[in-house]
């Protein structure tokens, strides 16, 4: 009897503590039928606990996903982690060091070049290339020599000019590739608007070259034609046969 006693005291205590911490107050309902209680607060209980249990299941699934999603993800050995950890090192570039080379030293003195003119002495047209005789041939013979003083001289002009361009653009490669190695390894945007930058440079360095070689052969070319028609006038002179006939030319 006594057992029975301390069971059903017991029994009650369990029942309040449970009631307290689903509901967190003291049971305050009229007095009832204790059948009735006890089947009110074991409905209660259960339906917590079915509550409790669906809510378990779906944050088990949550825990799975995110187990997932952390497995995808992972750390330094992980599967996104590790490929941009690997494109990262593919991308970075070595620092570069050094200095850009020295252009050639410009010449000077005695060795100098002046811009406008090949010579110091600086001779007159009409005396560079006399009247000579008053005659077609001797007219002719003067055109030439003066189209050829000229050519040669506009040559040596151009060629001047393309040396100071090519010093303009050595001064700006200069520039970018100091700029390159003040970048980092990390720093890809800069690097490759850098890269973008000398190959800009270098495009136009290329169309310079092949502006000054294809001027040069056209100059050369001329200097020919115009050597060649004197000698021709020389020759026809010589045979008596006049002037040429620049008419078909």
């Amino acid at each position: 009897m006594k057992t029975q006693k301390q069971h059903r005291v017991t029994g009650k205590s369990s029942f309040r503590q449970a009631w307290l911490r689903t509901f967190g107050s003291e049971l305050n309902a009229p007095k009832a039928n204790r059948w009735v209680l006890t089947s009110v607060a074991v409905a209660a209980l259960l339906g917590t606990g079915v509550a409790m249990a669906a809510w378990k299941v779906d944050d088990d699934e949550s825990q799975r996903k995110l187990d997932d999603i952390k497995s995808r993800i992972g750390n330094d050995g992980g599967t996104v982690t590790r490929h941009l950890n690997d494109l990262n090192r593919k991308l970075q570039i070595q620092q570069r060091n050094g200095t850009t080379p020295e252009m050639i030293v410009e010449p000077t003195g005695d060795e100098a070049l002046n811009k406008t003119q090949p010579s110091a002495v600086v001779v007159d047209m009409a005396k560079l290339c006399t009247a000579g005789a008053s005659t077609t041939l001797g007219q002719q013979q003067q055109t030439l020599c003066q189209e050829l003083a000229k050519t040669e001289l506009a040559q040596y002009r151009f060629s001047l000019r393309m040396f100071e361009r090519a010093k303009q653009n050595y001064d700006r490669l200069k520039q970018l590739e100091d700029r390159r190695r003040s970048l980092g390894a990390s720093d890809y945007a800069n690097i490759e608007y850098n890269t973008n930058e000398i190959l800009a440079l270098t495009a136009l360095m290329d169309n310079d070259r092949d502006r000054y070689q294809t001027y040069m052969a056209a100059y050369k070319a001329r200097v020919s034609h115009i050597e060649n028609s004197r000698s021709a006038l020389t020759r026809n002179a010589l045979k008596g046969s006049g002037s040429l006939s620049l008419a078909g030319i």
